[in-house]
């Protein structure tokens, strides 16, 4: 190694920065970063009312007591000691006087703010929300100057039956604009998505293979985060972020963070096919088993080093249901068991001993339950009002690292504010349980209809809890395995071997029915275009009528039911990466149930995102975008209240306070200059919405005020004024006190 280098590397280590100092200095940011914001905001006021002839006397940042600040003309400017808001005092904003009958007057002075015309108030008072606006798009307009790196809008997971997958969107398609709004990258796609009016079409402009495409797309709403959704992930490239639970870290034939896939089915993975090989894998795992993956040699400087290594991959199951009648999802009436996917470090679950992959056995008196039924008694366990709100709810599990049945018992979290100790909010165990137990063949319940049939698992009378190990003579140890053993034996009776209470060798008889796919010979990884030539049908469900397209479940089983006897022609895509086919298919009776379009297969790991720059060198095409992002941002913070007040599905404990505000801002501040500047234009739009909703105190409520002055030709009563100022103090003050309980009880 070259000397200089050696010097150069021990002065870094001898300077290098204490870890509390990176975080002091993280705050001193975010808190000058506030403050700057405060003051331009205020700076608004200060210069219209400058220019309008009110006179300022008071120009503060911050509130409580002045910490430093000076006098200069006859205005006093200050920094105070609370440096998350600001003010500035006008002549007649605030200044009342008594008159001989009682009623509050305005002081008479012709630089009063009260005694200008309504027009000059508005400007005054709208001035700040627009210097808020104005600094949040140069602040992005500085951003997109510099570069950015951000996601690309180009598509990469797209998942089977949502509503992009229904709509012909593939994965490597590149979005050039949606409803008209130019897409730059994946943010602005999934804002606009979010924007979207529910039940209204999106008109999307796609790039593929060089040809521009035009799809129309609804989007659904994700009923866990009241968002809406098309169902689609940002483009990804083949290196290996994050392997499952079930790969073993040590284990060199498995997965590990900082692989590289570079191979798969005899296929080179490189960057043009890296997106559609890695969309393949995630919607076909069947098909790649095996992979080759460059592996850094450990020890070899900077990772330099690398081996290529054959690679083992286990996919997992996902299941969707087949009907709205019917809301647990099953292999022909077979229901697999649940574990835990997600456990949150010194949560209650991982207090309790849970791990990822622990498979749920029992939850309090409830064998085998469904993650609803998790959820219930999770939510019924606390009790409101007591001294002690928190009880334990006793389960069994099946370890995933021992392969033991353990019984322990987990106290779900029941958040209480401090110092006044009110409850609020669902009771948690920090952990999340919604994942299939892939690798314990074990039937956790029987569902006894679907699509109006009698399942065939409860028609062959399989048991709950049955342990399943053949199908006729072939051995098969997961869900996977057991579904595509099933859909390979489409139309015949077979014999299921399982195990039951500690007897072995015990059978049942399955007739496993046809579906359309099981006709064509494909997977659930293919796609139906279109049957008898129609590619969308209407269907009424809940007694709503709606088109879907022929690929979603209800409406093949729809159009396949009004064709028993006819011979249809189906176009269809056998995989991701296929081609169209066409092939002539005689509709039975015994094909109506899509049960194999239901099973979904995936694979247990996840992979980088694909960046690109976003940089405008272009002062005018910054600032355009600029705008665009200051847009979306607006509109964001106003769905959300929407979200909280009006409709209710967003609860007020996702707020943050100022506690929480700078604990973020601090976090942000430590990755890097560039991203504290995007968290701030971020906070400057947050602020000019804020700011000038219709409350009392704030610069919207003045707002209504003089809206309503100019509507009537004179002003509101200052006694309804000043008993409206003091119930918005009120609110606010309740507000603030609220989120900040709220910021300390997380």
């Amino acid at each position: 190694m070259d000397s200089s280098n050696i010097l150069d590397q021990a002065l870094l280590a001898a300077v290098e920065i204490p870890g509390w100092l990176k975080q002091a200095w993280s705050y001193v940011q975010i808190f000058a970063g506030f403050s700057f914001i405060i003051f331009i905001h205020e700076l608004g006021h200060f210069a219209v009312a400058k220019w309008s002839g009110v006179r300022v006397e008071q120009f503060a940042i911050g509130f409580f007591r002045e910490i430093v600040g000076f006098t200069k003309g006859e205005t006093r400017y200050s920094f105070n000691l609370l440096p998350l808001g600001g003010y500035v005092k006008m002549l007649g904003q605030e200044d009342f006087e008594v008159d001989t009958t009682g009623e509050l007057q305005y002081r008479e002075d012709p630089r009063s703010f009260a005694n200008k015309p309504v027009g000059i108030r508005m400007a005054i008072v709208s001035a700040g929300v627009i210097m808020n606006l104005v600094l949040s798009l140069v602040l992005f307009m500085i951003i997109f100057m510099v570069g950015k790196e951000v996601q690309s809008p180009r598509i990469g997971m797209v998942v089977p039956g949502r509503p992009a997958a229904e709509a012909g969107i593939l994965s490597g398609d590149l979005v050039k604009s949606i409803n008209g709004w130019t897409i730059d990258e994946f943010g602005d796609l999934m804002s606009v998505i979010m924007l979207a009016k529910p039940g209204k079409p999106l008109e999307f402009v796609i790039e593929r293979d060089g040809e521009i495409k035009n799809f129309e797309i609804i989007p659904e709403i994700d009923s866990r985060f009241d968002l809406l959704k098309i169902g689609i992930g940002p483009e990804r490239t083949a290196d290996i972020l994050v392997a499952g639970p079930g790969y073993e870290p040590d284990n060199p034939r498995h997965p590990r963070a900082g692989d590289t896939i570079v191979s798969m089915g005899g296929t080179e993975v490189t960057a043009k096919n890296g997106n559609a090989m890695i969309d393949s894998l995630w919607n076909d795992p069947i098909k790649f088993r095996t992979v080759v993956v460059e592996r850094p040699i450990p020890g070899s400087k900077d990772g330099d080093k690398s081996e290529r290594l054959t690679i083992n991959l286990d996919p997992r199951i996902l299941l969707n249901r087949l009907d709205t009648k019917t809301p647990t999802p099953h292999v022909l009436g077979m229901v697999p068991l649940m574990r835990f996917n997600e456990v949150a470090p010194g949560g209650r679950a991982d207090l309790a001993g849970i791990e990822v992959g622990d498979v749920i056995l029992k939850w309090g008196n409830i064998e085998n339950p469904t993650p609803s039924q998790i959820r219930k008694s999770i939510v019924t366990s606390a009790k409101p009002g007591s001294r002690t709100p928190e009880r334990d709810i006793p389960i069994t599990l099946l370890k995933q690292s021992s392969g033991k049945t353990v019984n322990t018992a987990v106290r779900p979290k029941v958040k209480v504010f401090p110092i006044v100790g009110w409850h609020k909010g669902k009771p948690s165990i920090h952990a999340q349980y919604q994942v299939f137990a892939d690798r314990l063949l074990r039937v956790g319940s029987i569902v006894d209809t679907m699509m109006g049939q009698e399942t065939p698992a409860a028609k062959a009378g399989i048991p709950v809890n049955a342990v399943i190990s053949k199908i006729n003579e072939q051995s098969v140890s997961t869900w996977v395995d057991l579904a595509e053993a099933l859909r390979t034996r489409a139309g015949e009776d077979v014999v299921v071997s399982y195990a039951l209470n500690g007897e072995a060798d015990l059978t049942a008889t399955l007739s496993v029915p046809n579906c359309l796919r099981t006709k064509l010979g494909v997977g659930p990884a293919s796609r139906i275009i279109s049957i008898d030539g129609q590619e969308r049908v209407k269907v009424k469900r809940n007694n709503v009528t709606a088109t879907l397209v022929v690929n979603q479940l209800m409406a093949m089983h729809q159009i396949l039911s009004d064709s028993v006897g006819k011979t249809v022609e189906v176009k269809y895509r056998p995989g991701t990466l296929e081609e169209v086919k066409t092939a002539q298919v005689e509709v039975t009776d015994d094909m109506l149930v899509p049960w194999v379009g239901s099973t979904i297969y995936n694979v247990d790991l996840f992979t980088d995102v694909e960046s690109i720059e976003l940089r405008r060198s272009n002062p005018f095409a910054a600032m355009k975008l600029g705008v665009k992002k200051t847009y979306f941002f607006v509109m964001q913070v106003y769905q959300t209240l929407e979200r909280m007040i009006i409709s209710r599905s967003l609860g007020v404990d996702k707020m943050s306070g100022p506690i929480g505000i700078v604990d973020i801002g601090s976090k942000v501040a430590r990755l890097g200059f560039l991203e504290l500047l995007w968290f701030l234009a971020l906070i400057s739009a947050n602020l000019a919405v804020i700011n000038f909703l219709p409350l009392p105190i704030v610069d919207g409520g003045l707002m209504v005020f003089l809206i309503i002055e100019k509507i009537k030709g004179s002003p509101i009563s200052v006694r309804i004024q000043v008993a409206t100022q003091v119930i918005g103090l009120a609110l606010i003050a309740m507000a603030f006190l609220f989120v900040t309980l709220q910021d300390l009880a997380r």
